[in-house]
């Protein structure tokens, strides 16, 4: 395509979408993708984040997820699992638990979270409990990230960006082993 040319597309219900915007929105949406705010232990990216967002595209793609409302569902959490198992499996750094990340996700510029009866966040006393998020909050994604998660093309590139990122180091337990020794050495002090 010519850079002075523009490719159209339709969207199923949302006219049409100019490539070039598209273009820019998957460089954007990568770019944050590979800067997620996670926490680091013992030199390996918390999985977390990464394993959410995947988990929101697989039920995109299952059209489990139809609009950029995302809730805190069972399916959506047993998902999350079935991802951690695949990428991490056992960590001796991390557990496994989705409200971790739906709670801080708020901290991307992509993830906005809100509780369903309108009041500030700051009234939430426990944000880790699982029961708690179910009932009051919902979190709203950029629409243009659902629409690019909603691409397979967008998603298999955006797919590609968490999982080199944040979870090739993890897969099954593979730990640095500097990492292990210096797990050892804390546990023996």
């Amino acid at each position: 395509i010519s850079t002075h040319r523009q490719l159209s597309l339709r969207l199923p219900g949302r006219g049409s979408y100019n490539h070039t915007k598209k273009q820019m929105s998957i460089a954007t949406y990568t770019e944050y993708f590979s800067n997620l705010n996670t926490a680091r232990k013992l030199g390996t990216p918390a999985p977390h984040k990464a394993i959410l967002l995947l988990s929101v595209m697989e039920q995109i793609e299952n059209n489990q997820i139809n609009n950029n409302r995302i809730i805190l569902t069972e399916s959506l959490e047993r998902t999350f699992l079935k991802l951690w198992k695949r990428y991490v499996g056992v960590s001796v750094i991390y557990q496994a638990k989705v409200v971790t990340p739906f709670w801080h996700l708020q901290n991307e510029p992509f993830w906005r979270l809100y509780l369903n009866n309108g009041q500030d966040l700051k009234t939430i006393t426990s944000p880790y409990s699982i029961k708690r998020l179910r009932e009051s909050t919902y979190a709203i994604m950029d629409q243009e990230l659902f629409h690019l998660m909603k691409n397979e093309d967008s998603r298999a590139a955006l797919r590609v960006t968490l999982i080199s990122k944040y979870l090739q180091a993890q897969h099954n337990g593979n730990i640095p082993l500097f990492s292990i020794i210096s797990t050892l050495f804390f546990l023996a002090a």
